[in-house]
């Protein structure tokens, strides 16, 4: 076992080395450092300004961070597990994730603090007194990017957004639809974010936290019908010929909306989450989600939102020192400041208007996350078991690859027979908690 564990450790090395790792600082005495693990690239605008948020907490306190930024987190931190090589703090952009190693016992409970307010805590099974996670940074997925140039103004309803694409697509856009689904071993995740959007808005926040915590099949009507929508959608814009399909399935989903705003015959429109403003400057004009018509079940109050949620894998007090940094007002403050316009904070006393005094469109945002933030619903495939997780990714690219009607079905089955198989422990009980304010 001792042998193992040592050929683990040099291989969690060797996928550090090549995953972008880099130190905030050096590191000093064993009491006084930390080691941080998180996905965004330390040579990217969110990785600079994370850095610069972790150097600010090492001037003022004197603790040394190391910062190891890994894109594909999730391997790379098992990986670490198996090795006994885990980092003191790791970010993860899945709860269910987070959830799953403090059934394990691999987690150090959190210690309240009254500079994290109480939403930003993530408590297993329910548990009040313990929290395991907490967020550090949200992320709107309910809205569309668009190419001003392209025309008319935000369509109200989905009836008008699938006529846009239909239009779009007759004017000459082609494809009118920006969508990139390769993602490394993660690809298929912006296909999902499409189908929990329709989902939550089409048939309500009460069937999307069924579906969300495994009570809700994936034959239901809830759920066809949103498959069914995407797909009409992608239709009517063309993007189900094989030139469009080939080109989803191989175009990174960092790059599908390169072109966003160069106007000309590319993609017009992108359902991307707000973290894009992070990739390029083409992100500047953007629309909610838009509603469905009236039915039983739908509103369209709901809005979809991502998250990266920070677990303590030692009991180092400098760890908890960081979390409660990182968490704080001042430190979402400073975060803010170095992340030029990509970075959404989860509290809501934060001086928005003071934040994004110089950005428009992130102030937009962040003003839609405050007025919304009784609505949330945490991403769907984040919140569910990672065995659903990965099954719904490969469905989504199953489901492009061949989108006829008929192909749909068993894929839903095959997806239900996954979760009925995940134990009912390792669901999380409630996508959609309340937010409460703070002013």
């Amino acid at each position: 076992m001792r042998a193992l564990r040592h050929r683990l450790a040099v291989l969690l090395t060797v996928a550090l080395a090549t995953s972008g790792a880099a130190a905030c600082a050096g590191i000093s005495g064993e009491s006084e450092s930390v080691t941080v693990m998180a996905s965004w690239d330390p040579e990217q605008r969110e990785g600079a300004a994370f850095r610069a948020t972790l150097a600010r907490f090492t001037r003022e306190t004197g603790i040394e961070v190391r910062y190891q930024g890994v894109r594909t987190i999730t391997p790379i931190l098992r990986l670490a597990d198996l090795g006994d090589a885990l980092p003191d703090v790791a970010v993860l952009s899945s709860p269910a994730e987070l959830a799953r190693y403090a059934r394990a016992g691999r987690l150090v409970p959190l210690s309240p603090d009254e500079a994290i307010q109480d939403h930003q805590l993530l408590r297993h099974d329910g548990d009040r007194r313990q929290p395991y996670g907490v967020v550090l940074k949200t992320d709107l997925k309910s809205l569309v990017w668009y190419d001003a140039a392209a025309g008319a103004g935000p369509p109200r309803t989905w009836a008008d957004l699938v006529r846009r694409g239909a239009d779009l697509r007759t004017g000459g856009r082609t494809p009118p639809w920006c969508l990139g689904m390769k993602s490394g071993a993660e690809s298929g995740w912006p296909g999902t974010d499409w189908v929990e959007d329709i989902l939550l808005h089409q048939s309500g926040v009460e069937a999307y936290r069924r579906w969300a915590n495994g009570t809700l099949a994936w034959t239901s009507p809830e759920v066809r019908s949103a498959w069914e929508a995407w797909r009409e959608l992608l239709s009517a814009a063309g993007m189900t010929d094989g030139a469009n399909v080939e080109r989803m399935l191989l175009t990174g989903w960092d790059q599908a909306g390169a072109g966003l705003a160069g106007g000309g015959s590319g993609c017009a429109m992108e359902h991307q989450a707000s973290f894009a403003r992070a990739l390029h400057d083409g992100y500047t004009t953007f629309f909610p989600f838009p509603r469905f018509a009236p039915g039983p079940g739908g509103d369209s109050t709901g809005v979809e939102v991502s998250v990266d949620v920070a677990g303590l894998f030692s009991g180092k007090p400098a760890a908890q020192r960081l979390v409660t940094y990182l968490a704080s007002r001042a430190g979402q403050a400073e975060w803010t400041a170095h992340a030029g316009g990509s970075f959404f904070s989860p509290r809501t006393d934060l001086d928005r208007a003071a934040a994004y005094t110089s950005d428009a469109v992130g102030g937009q945002i962040a003003e839609q996350l405050a007025t919304t933030a009784g609505n949330r619903c945490l991403d769907a495939s984040d919140f569910m078991p990672q065995t659903v997780a990965s099954a719904f990714s490969t469905a989504v690219l199953e489901f492009l690859s061949d989108p006829a009607p008929e192909r749909l079905v068993p894929i839903l089955q095959r997806l239900d027979a996954i979760r009925q198989a995940v134990p009912p422990a390792e669901w999380l009980p409630d996508p959609c908690p309340p937010v409460t304010t703070n002013r």
